[in-house]
């Protein structure tokens, strides 16, 4: 059996279409992070005088504070979406709340795009946060919905569609800016604004054309729809009785965890085996932020303007097409090769990277021939591995790591901690960086260095390996306290036969039972 031998049309195309949402996190940061290196933005939008040297104004920039609030009130937003996705997406389904993050962000593109007149600085700013509040929405809800409709041996790959379109979006926002940033004129910042437009409207569009998941319609008891779509998303030589199984498996596991941790409130997170499962979401959540991601998509360009680099927009804008293509990989690299690996993989290189980078604007203020090539060398190395390993994998295990009723919650506490960190990197980064301040420069890199370094150990010591796992496997695995190393050459077979008896679960069903499964605060 081929590798892509599950992989159905209708499954791509949910892959797609439900992954859309992410292309607004990419561009919001790739717009951003180009356009704060633009001189006439700063000078339309900035507050702080820039003075010739007999002291005349010529200009204006933006200050430390207005790039630092920019940033971080944005980052703000991602956490405000964060925390409302869940109750609406367990109340009200996926496909709705992907209507829902498409609202947010059309009026936080309007919101922006009226900034324009009288070129208010925290309107644009306003507008941020609301178009933020739909990328929230879709890092809470995008990984939920794919992992619940992607079979075991192919989670990782059609998970991995996510990071990839949020990564084009990076090279869009690169490629508009790029073209219009010489500009004297509102389409310096006006078009790459208003092109948020377009991907709300596509999300709308496209969403009739894909199904409601199907672990979500069992949560809801509407199991013979369960079965519906899932004979769609399945290859068209699996037999009507294994498509009852897998539904009757879901139903299940969902009902056991659910009895076994009375409900699915949120203090149900911190219980018994949930503990170990949400501890593990949210430590790889914000260990991703800690290593410089935020920095790299939002304040490189400046970074390396700072640093005295020439052609930096050329620079950023390849760097951006090398995370795209190597980004790639992830088609195939997280269910053959693993999560464990890859992050362990990614954190070794992460610190090494760092390390040069860091050791290089040590020894020069602003690096020039070879040392400045082997920076930027340095900084795409980065790039490329971040791309397949910490960028893709903590989505996948926050989404699949989790028992099926807490599945929303659970993806939502990780994301939210670490876009919780990226908020502080947000704030933080233009004070310790600037002359007035901190004045660290390129230095800030033996931060992410380090953070990699602990990043590493975290993975070792408690992250099991998932991969191949159906999603009801691992709930019985980690009821059943498997120690972590263990996880990868566990032999499940036996355990997953008897649940199957426990519950009455057998292939000889004509159809699913019609049990209606309520959640606990839905009254």
């Amino acid at each position: 059996m081929g590798f892509y031998s599950e992989l159905t049309p209708k499954l791509a195309l949910v892959s797609f279409v439900g992954s859309l949402g992410a292309l607004s996190f990419g561009y919001d940061n790739g717009w951003w992070g180009f356009i704060l290196g633009a001189g006439y933005f700063n000078d339309q939008y900035g507050s702080t005088p820039v003075l010739s040297a007999t002291g005349q104004v010529t200009s204006y920039t933006l200050s430390a504070s207005e790039q630092s609030a920019g940033t971080g009130l944005g980052t703000a937003g991602i956490m405000i979406g964060v925390m409302l996705a869940p109750w609406f997406n367990e109340r009200y389904g996926r496909k709705k709340s992907f209507l829902l993050l498409a609202a947010f962000g059309l009026v936080g593109a309007l919101i922006q795009a009226l900034s324009t007149l009288g070129r208010k600085f925290w309107v644009l700013v306003a507008g941020k946060i609301v178009l933020n509040i739909s990328v929230g929405i879709a890092s809470a809800v995008v990984g939920v919905y794919l992992a619940e409709c992607a079979p075991a041996s192919l989670r990782g790959t059609l998970m991995s569609n996510y990071n990839i379109i949020q990564n084009i979006g990076y090279v869009l926002a690169a490629g508009t800016v790029y073209g219009v940033v010489n500009k004297t004129t509102a389409l310096n910042w006006l078009l790459p604004i208003c092109l948020q437009f377009i991907l709300p409207i596509a999300i709308v569009v496209t969403s009739p054309l894909i199904p409601e998941s199907p672990r979500w319609l069992v949560g809801q008891g509407r199991l013979e729809e369960a079965a519906k779509v899932l004979k769609t998303l399945r290859a068209n030589d699996m037999s009507d009785e294994a498509i009852y199984l897998e539904v009757d498996e879901i139903r299940a596991a969902y009902e056991e965890m659910r009895q076994l941790h009375d409900g699915v409130g949120w203090v149900e997170l911190f219980r018994g085996a949930n503990l170990r499962r949400t501890l593990v979401a949210i430590g790889l959540q914000c260990l991703q932020q800690a290593q410089g991601v935020s920095f790299v998509s939002n304040y490189i360009l400046v970074t390396l303007e700072d640093l005295g680099i020439q052609n930096v927009y050329t620079i950023v804008l390849v760097l951006y097409v090398v995370l795209f293509v190597s980004s790639l990989g992830a088609f195939y690299l997280p269910d053959r090769v693993g999560r464990r690996a890859l992050l362990l993989v990614g954190s070794t290189s992460g610190a090494a990277w760092m390390a040069v980078i860091g050791a290089i604007t040590t020894a020069f203020t602003t690096p020039t021939g070879s040392y400045a090539n082997f920076m930027i060398a340095a900084l795409f190395l980065w790039v490329a591995f971040f791309a397949n390993t910490w960028s893709i994998i903590p989505w996948t295990v926050a989404a699949e790591i989790s028992s099926n009723p807490l599945r929303e919650k659970t993806l939502a506490a990780g994301s939210w901690s670490g876009f919780g960190v990226g908020l502080a990197v947000s704030f933080v980064v233009p004070y310790i960086q600037d002359a007035q301040y901190g004045n660290l420069g390129g230095k800030i890199a033996f931060l992410w260095m380090a953070f990699s370094i602990i990043s590493g150990v975290f993975v070792f010591f408690f992250l099991p390996e998932l991969k191949g796992r159906s999603l009801e496997e691992l709930d019985y695995m980690f009821e059943a306290g498997v120690p972590t190393r263990k996880f990868s050459s566990f032999d499940s077979s036996q355990m997953v036969e008897q649940k199957r008896h426990e519950h009455g679960v057998t292939t000889a069903k004509k159809g699913p039972q019609e049990d209606k499964v309520e959640y606990a605060d839905a009254a």
